[in-house]
């Protein structure tokens, strides 16, 4: 893998940030409207909710995903959040002092990624922008990240990707077969993969699951 993915990725996140504040587009979003379906489609990765789970919030930037857990009442029992961008974690600690946040290169360096397994782990947008990266590159950074990452999540694992299926392609972002990425994931966790394209986006998102539907589902009567 090109080792400068990670910092390709975190300057342009980086100028986002410069340029736009604490905002969904200084978090490379179109608008906030857009940012916070996203999150409860992320959220939706725990079939019973987090209130009682860890999570680790992957790019994290300035800690808006907890922002709005934390406003809809579904804040996680343990949280995380590691991003690459000093910027973005120093304004996220002074938004959540009493949070865990750390700044690193998940792929720099041996041992695993994590300090501890989590429950649940969550990459929104980390993968639907390649800026100046080629799609082999891409491709090659999400491999990496996601066999990094499995080991240490102990019931799921979701992130979203721009979809195949549009009107008109940016050659900024990442456009993913689900097909292509149907087959990394069965050979990285099995045929536990939850495809959600029902949130009138034109991406879609993957849960990845350790565990069989009826373990991880709510039980009735």
């Amino acid at each position: 893998m090109n080792e400068r993915s990670p910092e390709v990725l975190a300057r342009y996140y980086g100028s986002r940030l410069l340029a736009h504040g604490d905002t969904a587009i200084g978090a490379g979003w179109p608008n906030e409207a857009d940012r916070l379906k996203r999150f409860d489609v992320m959220a939706g990765l725990a079939p019973r909710g987090l209130a009682n789970s860890s999570l680790c919030d992957i790019a994290c930037g300035t800690g808006a995903f907890l922002t709005h857990l934390k406003a809809v009442g579904a804040a996680p029992a343990d949280y995380l959040g590691i991003d690459i961008c000093p910027d973005a974690i120093d304004r996220a600690r002074a938004k959540f002092p009493q949070a865990r946040f750390e700044c690193r290169d998940l792929l720099a360096g041996p041992g695993p990624s994590l300090p501890a397994p989590v429950d649940y782990v969550v990459i929104n947008g980390l993968f639907t922008v390649r800026a100046a990266l080629d799609e082999a590159t891409m491709w090659e950074f999400l491999d990496a990240m996601l066999t990094r990452l499995w080991p240490s999540t102990r019931r799921g694992l979701a992130f979203n990707v721009m979809s195949n299926v549009v009107d008109w392609r940016r050659d900024d972002l990442f456009h993913v077969s689900m097909d292509h990425l149907a087959s990394r994931l069965f050979a990285l966790a099995g045929r536990r993969v939850v495809f959600r394209n029902d949130y009138d986006l034109y991406e879609y998102t993957v849960y990845v699951y350790r565990s069989p539907v009826q373990d991880r589902c709510p039980r009735r009567g």
